[in-house]
């Protein structure tokens, strides 16, 4: 057998989180960035593993740090403030890493809504921001509704067309509830499937599920390189496209950044800048009524959800982003990896003179 069908072969391997944090901290230090700022991108892709989003996760370093050797992503931490006023705000994060540029957002969207009652950025010249329930979440443990959302490279058809015109463009929304309850966040893209989801289902072999996708001439398909080469579908028909259509308008337009057919692909050519638009909204609650009240009548609907009646054969019922924080407490301070993502990391560390010790 050979050394590449034995990787193939191999089963995925826990590692504790705390190890492959840091040995991606060491990865994107070693690329540029600050100590801080590495720690960042290090938290972030496991946080994505953890919480069950492998697509946003620690497989994304490789093309990151790919762009960053490239030029297409400077490492840069700060992004520039070119309209400020009163309760919005225009940041350009020249190509910076996105999950960087979305924290810096969302903080200022934040503070704005802790003293206008709401706040909103618009991002032009952004990069990936991976899941967008991460900022979201920032301004719920702040008393805040958080919303985000951000456009993406055309990817999927209006309704009946065969041509690409919008994007999986996610969107996320965060409600915050009382300290015991974590707060509710729905996190979701407009498509069916993700992108990200059918590239893991083409590395590892496996078929995507009915309606997720078409090919290049609009016929239904279950392969995942035929759908990277066709188009995702829309979930729920015109009702997911509407959404999409929107979330491109807004975060292209309220930017003055890329939108529709000017937003190119993340795997695409990497010395290109990956250029995207992101919107972060924060409306802070006291604004509207003493939050003590609110947070027992977000409480009250999380009860609601759970006690409300099942059908024959469930076990729970789950408010969104109560499943993602379930399988992060299961995961106990573990990661999983494929061996892929192993043989990717310790690559990487090798070009860039890091110890993957971590991984041994």
């Amino acid at each position: 057998m050979s050394g590449q069908a034995e990787m193939e072969t191999q089963s995925p391997r826990r590692f504790p989180v705390e190890r492959v944090r840091d040995l991606l901290a060491s990865l994107f230090a070693a690329a540029g960035l600050s100590a801080a700022a590495a720690r960042t991108m290090g938290e972030a892709l496991v946080e994505a593993d953890v919480e069950g989003l492998p697509s946003h996760g620690v497989m994304q370093a490789e093309v990151y740090l790919a762009r960053l050797k490239a030029g297409s992503v400077i490492p840069a931490e700060t992004a520039e403030l070119l309209v400020d006023r009163d309760a919005m705000a225009v940041l350009d994060s020249h190509h910076m890493l996105g999950h960087l540029a979305g924290n810096q957002a969302m903080a200022l969207a934040v503070d704005k809504a802790k003293r206008f009652g709401i706040g909103i950025v618009a991002v032009r010249h952004a990069f990936h921001f991976g899941p967008a329930g991460r900022y979201v979440r920032q301004a719920a443990e702040q008393d805040c509704v958080g919303i985000a959302m951000c456009n993406s490279r055309p990817s999927m058809p209006a309704p009946g067309g065969a041509q690409r015109l919008v994007g999986t463009n996610p969107l996320a929304i965060a409600v915050p509830t009382p300290d015991e309850q974590p707060p509710m966040i729905l996190d979701m893209a407009t498509s069916a499937g993700t992108s990200g989801r059918v590239r893991m289902a083409g590395k590892a072999g496996k078929p995507l599920p009915d309606g997720w996708a078409v090919t290049a001439e609009g016929e239904p398909t279950n392969d995942p390189a035929e759908a990277l080469k066709g188009m995702l579908l829309p979930m729920g028909g015109a009702k997911g496209f509407g959404l999409s259509l929107m979330i491109d308008t807004l975060c292209g337009l309220l930017s003055s950044g890329a939108w529709g057919d000017a937003v190119p692909g993340l795997h695409g050519d990497l010395t290109k800048p990956f250029d995207t638009s992101h919107l972060f909204m924060a409306i802070h609650v006291g604004h509207f009524r003493p939050v003590e009240e609110f947070l027992a009548e977000s409480g009250r609907v999380v009860e609601r959800v759970h006690g409300s009646k099942k059908a024959p054969g469930t076990g729970r019922l789950y408010v969104p982003g109560e499943r993602k924080w379930e399988i992060a407490r299961a995961n106990d301070g573990t990661i999983k990896l494929e061996a892929a993502q192993v043989a990717a990391l310790r690559r990487l560390a090798g070009e860039l003179g890091v110890d993957a010790g971590a991984l041994a």
